[in-house]
């Protein structure tokens, strides 16, 4: 089998693949009801056509990115300590919205970035809102501008574990010795 042959029944099973998925996904946005396919007979297929279109060279060709690589096995190791921190900014959003009065210093902080742009930072940005009293606001080339509910060293120390984390979950070595300082924009 040559490598054209390879790649064009890769493209089948892929889009065959898309197109079970993407009729889950159909069918579990409108429950199951059936006459709403009078509409999903048209949205399904343009949506694998959209899939293909856009993420075909990623599903066609292996990628070598300079971002480094999930690791699986390491993602089921740092579930817990996310799914923690997810339930702690719950309870403290909760115990937020309840109380009658709490001192708070509410505010932005600037953090240097040191993971590599591109999906690293990614999963980074969107972790950081898992963190209790953290999100993330605002990406400005190497910084990401973060609002936290109580500007102080612990939460700020939080965004830098977090970040190692997901050095360590894409087997990145970022300069632990260069730790962004918060001082400076107390």
């Amino acid at each position: 089998m040559n490598k054209k042959t390879h790649s064009h029944n890769s493209d089948k099973r892929t889009l065959l693949i898309r197109a079970v998925i993407f009729s889950a996904l159909w069918l579990l946005l409108t429950k199951g009801v059936w006459s709403s396919w009078a509409i999903g007979i048209f949205v399904v297929p343009v949506s694998v056509w959209m899939s293909m279109r856009l993420f075909h060279n990623a599903a066609a060709e292996p990628v070598h990115s300079v971002t480094g690589q999930l690791h699986y096995g390491r993602l089921l190791r740092l579930l817990p300590y996310f799914l923690l921190n997810s339930l702690k900014g719950g309870i403290q959003t909760a115990r937020l919205a309840f109380a009658h009065r709490i001192e708070m210093r509410p505010g932005t902080v600037s953090y240097p970035l040191r993971l590599p742009s591109g999906h690293t930072q990614l999963w980074f940005i969107h972790l950081i809102s898992l963190l209790p009293g953290t999100l993330s606001a605002q990406l400005n080339g190497d910084s990401l501008l973060v609002h936290m509910l109580e500007v102080n060293e612990s939460n700020y120390r939080d965004v830098i574990d977090c970040e190692q984390k997901i050095a360590y979950l894409f087997d990145l070595e970022i300069d632990k010795q260069v730790v962004p300082v918060l001082k400076e924009q107390l």
